[in-house]
């Protein structure tokens, strides 16, 4: 019988409360290994045999493979053990600390994705081992939310090779067969130093950097004209200017 949902939520909160936050800013991301041991304690005590591959030039980061049965081809239940940064002085609740309210968990994690690596845990308590035909396999990835490092090394890597996947993102319970994919760049703008009282003996950065955003912004009003698919809630590509710096007196 598969565990009992106060073991599972026991089992979510224990995740939760490993902080794991991917992030492309150095101030903000952490190590995942922390959870990778946690469910590797977890799925070695019951029957799975559990590989760790450490992401190369990623210190800290690691993914995971749990395998129950031989053979090739198989089931993955994929998911990843990072998480996004959060502010925690605008939780109701500590965000590494498991709540339950009005019958809703609350914790940094608990709908992308920590939970479902506890579901597929206890969903897959009473295998029987000896009737599988081909393996059935966990995945937990490093760095989904920032660089999909843990990902890439596995691509790179060609593991693991199965016939199919279930990807426990959050979609409302209901079965989901495509994914938008994600493109992360950086453009950089270099002037040179002039002084504000004849600003045309330099030449500045912050309004040739003004001149990018907008025709990116045209571009993007054409990405949402020319191509939609019905099948998504947001029916077209989206795009996020999410960080700028630039600058470094008010005179020059």
């Amino acid at each position: 019988m598969p565990s009992e949902p106060r073991t599972i939520i026991n089992n979510i909160a224990e995740l939760i409360e490993i902080p794991s936050v991917s992030s492309v800013s150095p101030e903000w991301d952490m190590p995942n290994r922390p959870v990778i041991d946690r469910l590797a304690e977890r799925l070695e005590a019951s029957r799975w045999r559990v590989e760790l591959i450490e992401v190369p030039n990623k210190p800290g980061k690691t993914n995971l493979l749990a395998t129950l049965g031989q053979g090739t081809g198989g089931l993955v239940l994929a998911g990843h053990t990072d998480t996004v940064p959060c502010n925690p002085e605008r939780w109701n609740s500590d965000p590494f600390t498991l709540a339950e309210r009005e019958n809703r968990l609350y914790g940094l994690g608990t709908a992308d994705m920590k939970s479902f690596l506890a579901l597929a845990m206890a969903a897959c308590t009473d295998v029987d081992v000896s009737a599988l035909k081909s393996p059935l396999i966990l995945l937990a990835t490093a760095d989904e939310e920032s660089t999909m490092a843990g990902a890439r090394a596995l691509v790179a890597a060609g593991r693991p090779k199965a016939r199919f996947a279930v990807i426990g993102e959050p979609t409302g319970l209901k079965p989901v067969r495509m994914h938008k994919g994600i493109l992360m760049e950086a453009i950089r703008v270099e002037g040179r130093s002039g002084h504000s009282s004849n600003p045309s003996l330099g030449a500045n950065a912050l309004e040739g950097m003004h001149e990018i955003i907008a025709a990116l912004l045209r571009w993007r009003e054409r990405l949402q004209a020319q191509r939609r698919d019905k099948a998504f809630v947001v029916p077209f590509s989206t795009m996020n200017l999410g960080h700028i710096r630039g600058g470094d007196n008010p005179n020059r």
